[in-house]
């Protein structure tokens, strides 16, 4: 018998258990929550999940460049040679710039993330980084990519993905909205997938979404 993918088996699992973090709260239940930690939480501060988790920010940035003003002396022709040159050497890094300084997704990594009832934490190049709740302005989740967005009031916004992303989107709706979070559309294939494992008689089993691309 040959050994299942081990990515195939991370997307299970992480699927079974949004399906089953979903079902838990849609029928009155609360985010489950973890024992104490190292982490050194706010008064109050409560810790509901903590998984690695793909990462990345939207941004721009500026860029510079250096500009070739070579003085050419010669022929006419060898002159207009030497200057078309200097053109399309400066055309050309001009649209490398660009496209560099362009508002982009940045800093992909793959990061430690604790999910509290007051932010993300998520360790960035061994520094704990803060996404606060009260600061997000709208909440972006595609499950077909396994991914969610936060968008915020200041800063720019944050991508969490991978496979523990949909468990997390749960629980982060659940948190910023209340109940009616469960509602949104993006969890869809969830309500559907968790009223096909009531209705099965044979296997229960809960189908996910396929298998998509993983984030950015």
């Amino acid at each position: 018998m040959s050994k299942a993918n081990p990515l195939d088996a991370a997307l299970n699992d992480g699927w079974v258990s949004a399906c089953r973090l979903y079902e838990h709260l849609a029928t009155g239940g609360d985010v489950p929550v973890l024992p104490p930690s190292a982490l050194r939480l706010q008064p109050n501060e409560i810790r509901y999940g903590d998984a690695i988790l793909g990462y990345s920010r939207l941004y721009g940035m500026n860029v510079t460049y250096n500009q070739s003003n070579s003085f050419w002396f010669g022929s006419t022709a060898f002159v207009a040679a030497g200057m078309a040159a200097d053109a399309i050497g400066n055309a050309s890094a001009r649209r490398k710039a660009e496209a560099m300084a362009a508002v982009q997704w940045r800093d992909h990594a793959h990061v430690r993330t604790s999910l509290t009832s007051e932010r993300f934490l998520c360790d960035y190049m061994g520094r704990w980084l803060s996404f606060w709740h009260n600061g997000v302005v709208e909440f972006a989740c595609d499950l077909s990519r396994w991914s969610f967005v936060l968008r915020y009031e200041v800063g720019e916004p944050l991508m969490l993905h991978g496979p523990a992303a949909p468990w997390f989107a749960v629980a982060t709706a659940r948190i910023i909205y209340g109940a009616q979070g469960l509602q949104l559309p993006a969890f869809a294939p969830l309500a559907a997938a968790v009223a096909g494992a009531r209705q099965s008689t044979i296997t229960g089993e809960i189908v996910g979404p396929g298998t998509p691309e993983i984030g950015a």
